[in-house]
């Protein structure tokens, strides 16, 4: 099974410069534990509820932006690879979503429950 049959194209995203009181009430709202950051249509990062819990126990977050506490270094996949390898690196790097990235721009994301989802559908 490849990427592009579990992933999810209707990604939620968010901007370095965002407030991460912003990013809060997006997680809630969109029922989601992190999100690819873009600008101007490029990824250039991924920002977790886990990050956003660390900036709240090291400091008051009014004035925090994405950019201060995002990861700049995401690891990707592209809608061509196998569910199989995702699932390797997401045990590898102990993540629990990864961008889906083609030509250079972001077209999706897969997630833990995508790879559960696409397993029981597979049975």
């Amino acid at each position: 099974m490849k990427v592009a049959e579990v992933m999810n194209k209707n990604v939620v995203t968010c901007h370095p410069s965002e407030k991460l009181t912003v990013i809060i009430n997006k997680f809630e709202l969109f029922h989601i534990a992190g999100m690819p950051v873009t600008e101007k249509g490029s990824l250039v990062g991924i920002v977790t509820q886990t990050d956003v819990l660390r900036a709240v126990r090291e400091a008051a977050i009014e004035d925090e932006v994405v950019r201060d506490v995002m990861t700049a270094e995401v690891v990707v996949i592209s809608p061509t690879d196998s569910a199989t390898h995702v699932a390797r690196l997401m045990i590898e790097k102990g993540i629990n979503r990864i961008p889906v990235v083609e030509d250079g721009k972001l077209v999706g994301i897969v997630t833990r429950g995508d790879l559960i989802r696409a397993a029981a559908v597979c049975e």
